[in-house]
């Protein structure tokens, strides 16, 4: 019999807020093992994001000789290539930030399932982007591990 694969879901523009607001929570025991597992796994796609990020940017904007990017004279403004528009450069850099990226949790699911369990009964008080994120990362663990289902 084959194990169903369970995935945890998150766009690209979320993965570096998930880490650090994961790396904050007190965790003790599997649930710290499964923060720190996910931690590697955020931080591995937030690289590949951060590489596919640069590669889209050398699509839109000058480089010079060595690819490295050409700014304006204010040495913070990059020259948009003559062939696109800065919208058409925005439009495909929205496309990359909201792009979901999958992370397979199948292999861990005791440790993400001691981590959901202790995020649903975390004894801490969130606010601000903290409290956002707490959401983010919850509504995917519960998708996984929520409401009774044995996966």
């Amino acid at each position: 019999m084959s194990k169903t694969s369970v995935q945890l879901g998150f766009k690209n523009g979320e993965l570096v807020n998930v880490y650090q607001a994961l790396q904050g929570y007190k965790l003790k025991g599997r649930a710290s093992l499964g923060r720190t597992w996910l931690g590697k796994r955020l931080a591995d796609a937030n690289k590949q994001f951060n590489e596919d990020r640069t590669a889209t940017q050398k699509v839109y904007f000058k480089t010079d000789d060595d690819g490295e990017f050409v700014y304006q004279a204010d040495k913070k403004t990059l020259i948009l290539k003559d062939d696109y528009t800065m919208d058409e450069a925005q439009s495909n850099f929205d496309q990359l930030i909201n792009e979901v990226i999958n992370i397979d949790v199948s292999q861990y699911s005791e440790r993400m399932k001691a981590l959901y369990q202790s995020l649903a009964d975390y004894p801490y008080e969130l606010d601000g982007q903290t409290a956002e994120v707490y959401a983010v990362l919850f509504d995917e663990l519960e998708k996984a591990f929520g409401k009774g289902e044995q996966r």
